[in-house]
């Protein structure tokens, strides 16, 4: 009889182990992608792996600091996953996946020493019909990456006669007067105002502003002015916020920003951004087309030379460049560098509601040249 009883209990231990089995195969890492983001105060390698069940990382850095592992418990990598992978190797020579038992291992070699500190691991997710995420983030120590503020700026292709040329010396302390003209033919125009960075980007960081903020006050006020006009006015961003989501990789975050572009059928698109060097001297504005785009250019061109009416900061010109969001919008498409974040003189202007005004008003005007 105690046999009898004594079975069904036998029964459940047996099966029990089944089910932790089937339920550590369920969770199983389904991609991977690999990109440097060099738009933070610390260009890094982000890894993000996609998995279908939330996991619990498990850091470890070896002694020499160079030999970095992430165990996922419990998972599994899909079969038709590669399991070698490349970075930029100023940060991390190699990274691979490697199963363990019942764990899967993505082991990171470095050629330079690391510690826990320059490392960020954690999880999203998920979110809508995105998969839940592992993000393991790993800061360069090389000192080799270059910053993204610290060269978009620089000469990336000129048209005709316009030369990249050197910002005024002087001080930038007075705001001149700029009064928008009647602005003319924006009626019934859609226009995608992409004020840069936000969330957990903060941008370029001056003295005590950054980037970021002073985007996102120009482009509401340029929204405001633009809707008045009769313009249907989308925002890639209506706060400070990241529009894929946070701690979204380089390309995830401006592909979002493209398509909120072209899912509007926006008529053309500007991203708004502040500029920044590694030294206080230089400064100036600056206006980007994609490379190509005789539209960009005729876009760009015409803001240009607004937004120099509008500032008595110095004229570096217009310039053809690769930048993602003008390559990848359906529209023409410009990008507007409005002054020097790291040029004292500078950010003090642009934290002025007077300097922020100038330029929306210029913007739109802008808009309306190139309209007409």
């Amino acid at each position: 009889m105690k046999k009898l009883l004594l079975f069904p209990f036998l029964v459940i231990l047996c099966i029990l182990p089944l089910y932790q089995v089937a339920a550590a195969e369920a969770t199983e890492i389904s991609a991977v992608r690999v990109a440097t983001r060099n738009d933070a105060n610390i260009p890094f390698v982000r890894t993000v792996l996609d998995v279908n069940n939330k996991v619990t990382p498990k850091l470890f850095v070896d002694k020499s600091g160079q030999y970095v592992t992430v165990t996922l418990p419990g998972t599994k990598v899909a079969a038709d996953l590669q399991t070698d992978y490349k970075a930029d190797e100023n940060i991390v020579s190699k990274i691979t996946l490697a199963k363990r038992l019942n764990d899967t291992d993505i082991n990171f070699r470095l050629p330079y020493k690391v510690t826990t500190d320059d490392i960020k691991v954690f999880t999203l997710g998920p979110t809508g019909s995105a998969a839940s995420r592992v993000v393991i983030d790993i800061n360069d120590k090389s000192g080799k990456v270059r910053q993204w503020h610290k060269w978009k700026h620089l000469n990336m292709g000129t048209y005709g006669n316009d030369k990249a040329s050197k910002p005024a010396n002087k001080p930038v302390t007075s705001i001149p007067a700029y009064k928008r003209s009647t602005a003319k033919g924006l009626k019934g125009k859609v226009i995608c105002l992409d004020p840069g960075h936000g969330g957990t980007d903060s941008g370029a960081v001056g003295s005590y502003s950054q980037e970021k903020n002073i985007t996102f006050a120009i482009a509401k006020k340029a929204q405001a002015l633009l809707s008045a006009q009769g313009a249907t006015v989308v925002m890639t961003r209506t706060a400070d916020v990241d529009v894929y989501g946070p701690h979204a990789g380089a390309v995830e975050e401006l592909q979002a920003r493209c398509n909120v572009a072209n899912i509007a059928a926006a008529d053309v698109f500007i991203s708004i951004h502040i500029d920044a060097s590694d030294q206080a001297e230089p400064g100036g504005v600056t206006a980007y087309y994609g490379t190509g785009s005789k539209e960009g250019l005729q876009l760009a061109t015409a803001l240009h030379r607004e937004n120099m009416k509008a500032t008595n900061f110095g004229d570096r010109g217009v310039h053809a460049a690769n930048f993602y969001v003008l390559l990848h919008t359906v529209m023409p498409a410009t990008l507007l560098e409005l002054g020097f974040i790291s040029n004292p003189q500078e950010e003090r202007t642009l934290n002025t509601d007077a300097q922020q005004q100038n330029f929306a008003e210029s913007i739109v005007d802008g808009l309306s040249r190139y309209f007409s």
